[in-house]
């Protein structure tokens, strides 16, 4: 059960603590470990994205992509079992977002959550598997003995290639605006302000990066290149607070029956 938010000591608005179903406590801390997970993620992913875009540079035509992806496969493979690893973790700590968060403004928290769990479902089955199929594509067209086998895998790609910058668009801006959704709700909530604060800065970054893709402007550009590390360290912050905050949680009925049972 909920109870409503009480006033905190400096004057602004503050989620009681017991104002989260201790019920879901365990929840909370699995979602804490994921958060932090997920941050972790994000600096991996900010190395490997460099490498990839890096490597991804010169190529200019369907041939000259495959190519490149071919010669770095493994970096390619590992950037998106990363990302697709990320997305899973999003599930619960999405479903936590919206437990945590209700009390404060459920239509709010639902919607942020609805995003989120969007994303990881657009993410996963479109844009990831696309550019998994792309490396499958990339291998083929490495080890094709003619010039008309490797015609056939570069007209096989047109069609994933030509479509990647519209779907990281997506993938960028859908999750993004629904974790800032979650970063302004949090500001009236015990993560407190800094945390709400930094989380706005974090998604509204990925928002403007999302149109990189499509519109190679330098602010774009600067704001796709900081997402990431600002958003794990966001991620991080949330996980590290979450974690704070669920530990003062009384024990679950259940849980607690099962305690004195095993005594």
């Amino acid at each position: 059960m909920t109870e409503p938010t009480s006033e905190g000591k400096k004057g602004g608005p503050r989620q009681s603590m017991y104002s989260l179903d201790p019920g879901w406590k365990n929840l909370y801390k699995v979602a804490a470990y994921l958060l932090a997970a997920c941050g972790a993620i994000g600096f991996a992913l900010f190395l490997t994205g460099a490498k990839v875009a890096q490597c991804a540079s010169g190529a200019t035509t369907p041939a000259a992509s495959l190519l490149a992806v071919s010669q770095h496969q493994a970096l390619y493979a590992g950037d998106a079992a990363l990302w697709i690893i990320s997305d899973f973790f999003l599930i619960p700590v999405a479903v936590a977002a919206f437990l945590v968060l209700r009390p404060i403004n459920r239509s709010a928290a639902l919607m942020g959550s609805a995003l989120v769990l969007f994303y990881v479902v657009f993410d996963v089955c479109v844009t990831e598997l696309n550019g998994l199929a792309l490396i499958s594509l990339s291998q083929s067209y490495a080890s094709a003995g003619t010039a008309a086998l490797q015609a056939t895998f570069v007209s096989a790609s047109a069609y994933g290639l030509a479509h990647i910058a519209a779907q990281q668009v997506f993938s960028w801006g859908i999750g993004a605006v629904g974790q800032l959704i979650w970063s302004i709700v949090m500001w009236k909530s015990f993560f407190g302000r800094g945390v709400a604060g930094l989380g706005i800065i974090a998604n509204v970054l990925p928002i403007l990066g999302a149109a990189a893709p499509v519109a190679p402007l330098l602010v774009f550009e600067l704001a796709q290149l900081l997402a990431l590390p600002v958003g794990a360290i966001w991620a991080i912050a949330v996980g590290v607070q979450l974690y704070r905050h669920t530990r003062h949680l009384p024990v679950p009925p259940l849980a607690e029956e099962l305690q004195v049972g095993l005594k």
